[in-house]
């Protein structure tokens, strides 16, 4: 058996650094979707862009610009843009290999989903070189192995006063680590309004890992 089709959930949840993450990654990029996302029937990314539109308002002139952050290969952004036709999106990711699986996905139109890509390591604050963003969203990065909870502040500012976040988190991984503590803490703080917690299911029925579940953070900037 190759390296990339023994990848899984246990690789991804184990890996314990940044470094870790682009190693795992490199190898993994190019059979990410078909060897887990088809395999395993894994719904997060569609999961999460439903959510968005559900819940964050549509007017164009008060939203347009989208960061995707740990934007892996782009199913997120990809599924977002067929909901929202007129977003602009941008991606990072700590991959260089997952963005370059980015760049390939299109829109309906056949344009490209995502505007920008840049690698980034969210451990660390995130410098934006762009204009603040009008929402955020976030599917599979907070999870074990991969971002903790005080990653949080580091992405907020991101996003202009007003702005949407859209965050998914693992839900073990949101008790285990205590995410609505820090939650807590920012809304304390006036960084963000109190947050409405939400469910999805991460897999589709059928899917061996069918009946794990994500929690949905849905917030805005103060």
């Amino acid at each position: 058996m190759s390296d990339e089709k023994a990848l899984g959930l246990d690789e991804a949840y184990s890996v314990k650094t940044p470094e870790d993450n682009r190693r795992l990654y490199a190898k993994w990029a190019a059979t990410y979707e078909s060897s887990f996302v088809d395999a395993k029937q894994y719904r997060y990314p569609k999961a999460i862009s439903e959510v968005f539109n559900e819940h964050v308002p549509t007017d164009a002139d008060e939203l347009a610009r989208v960061i995707d952050i740990g934007c892996g290969t782009g199913l997120t952004g990809m599924y977002l843009s067929h909901l929202r036709p007129h977003l602009f999106i941008d991606g990072l990711d700590i991959s260089p290999e997952m963005l370059a699986e980015a760049r390939r996905k299109q829109r309906t139109d056949d344009s490209l989903v995502y505007t920008n890509l840049s690698e980034c390591d969210l451990t660390q604050s995130v410098v934006n070189t762009f204009e603040s963003y009008d929402a955020l969203i976030c599917s599979g990065t907070f999870t074990h192995g991969h971002l903790g909870p005080d990653a949080l502040k580091n992405v907020l500012s991101l996003v202009r006063p007003a702005g949407w976040i859209v965050i998914g988190v693992n839900n073990e991984h949101f008790e285990g680590k205590n995410f609505q503590g820090e939650l807590d803490s920012l809304a304390d703080a006036k960084r963000i309004t109190a947050p409405e917690i939400l469910r999805i299911d991460v897999y589709e029925k059928g899917s061996p890992h069918f009946g794990d579940q994500a929690r949905v953070i849905l917030a805005q900037i103060i």
